[in-house]
């Protein structure tokens, strides 16, 4: 059986930025065969259906099924699964990548966000970047999609003196060369590519992150099997950042998106590190960063998840 990719997409509330992606998807320009996964999270059937109706009016050989409960799957070239329950952008994940690897043929994953937009060669980089790193878990170049000559990020950087993230490359011109970058840490998880190898060993995105740090989480996971994060140059992927969620790297995010950064990162340092003086203290600075702002209503839910027990 030829070994296939498969690509994970996670809908909410998003369904015309997963048809623009999809379509983006389809102009793919590569020897191997691929599927395309869609999980939809949002709390209506509302996207789900427009999502069905997208595949019926572009004659595309689909399925779709609520949660993981189908047995009539015949190799369609997409597939669109109906979460119950908005558990995050982990499990959501999780979803379509068990149903992935439940395909006898399912040699790779890519897992993308719904809000990006690929080019045409950028699944072949991968592959062809893969062979050659076979202990990689990969990024792509993420360049602005409303500003397509600058770079969003390669991958990020973990300060663990003051355990912060930051992106690496943002804001440089899209033709800077990757030896003039610092090596990465983690790749975004906006666009990741692993093989079946590296998710049997390793195991799932970790669900206990509703959203962000998973793919730090997974790569300090997938240390301890020798495999390392890098970013295929190549690899060229146009990303709107965040657009169901309000989260932004250049721009201010959202309640939401501060208030599930800062529980994630909490999570995150507990897990891998410790809850030490230097945690608390770099937390306090963010939250005096945010009264700064006048974001009071934010600072002091920020300054209760610091301090007490997450659930």
């Amino acid at each position: 059986m030829k070994e296939e990719v498969y690509i994970v997409l996670l809908n909410y509330n998003g369904a015309s930025d997963t048809i623009a992606c999809i379509h983006s998807l389809l102009q793919l320009q590569t020897a191997s065969s691929f599927k395309i996964v869609v999980v939809d999270n949002s709390e209506t059937m509302n996207n789900f259906e427009l999502l069905q109706q997208f595949a019926f009016e572009n004659n595309l050989r689909s399925i779709s099924f609520i949660d993981e409960n189908q047995s009539t799957y015949q190799n369609e070239e997409l597939i669109l699964i109906k979460s119950k329950k908005n558990q995050g952008f982990a499990a959501g994940n999780n979803m379509g990548i068990r149903f992935s690897l439940q395909q006898t043929n399912c040699a790779y994953l890519w897992i993308l966000n719904n809000d990006t937009v690929v080019t045409p060669n950028s699944l072949e980089a991968l592959l062809n970047y893969h062979k050659t790193h076979p202990t990689a878990i990969l990024g792509s170049k993420l360049l602005y999609f409303n500003q397509p000559d600058t770079i969003q990020a390669v991958g990020g950087k973990f300060n663990e003196r003051y355990y912060i993230s930051e992106h690496v490359g943002e804001g440089l011109p899209k033709n800077t060369q990757k030896k003039s970058l610092p090596k990465i840490d983690y790749p975004i998880g906006a666009a990741i590519f692993v093989s079946r190898l590296f998710i049997e060993k390793v195991g799932l995105l970790n669900e206990t992150y509703f959203l962000y740090y998973e793919e730090l989480d997974w790569v300090k996971s997938a240390k301890k099997f020798g495999f390392i994060a890098d970013w295929c140059e190549e690899s060229v992927v146009y990303h709107k950042e965040g657009a169901s969620i309000g989260s932004s790297y250049k721009n201010e995010k959202s309640y939401f998106s501060e208030i599930e950064l800062f529980k994630s990162r909490k999570k995150f340092v507990a897990n891998h590190y410790r809850l030490n003086m230097r945690f608390y203290f770099s937390s306090i600075l963010l939250i005096l960063n945010r009264l700064r702002k006048g974001k009071f209503k934010l600072a002091n839910a920020l300054l209760k998840i610091t301090i007490n027990d997450l659930k």
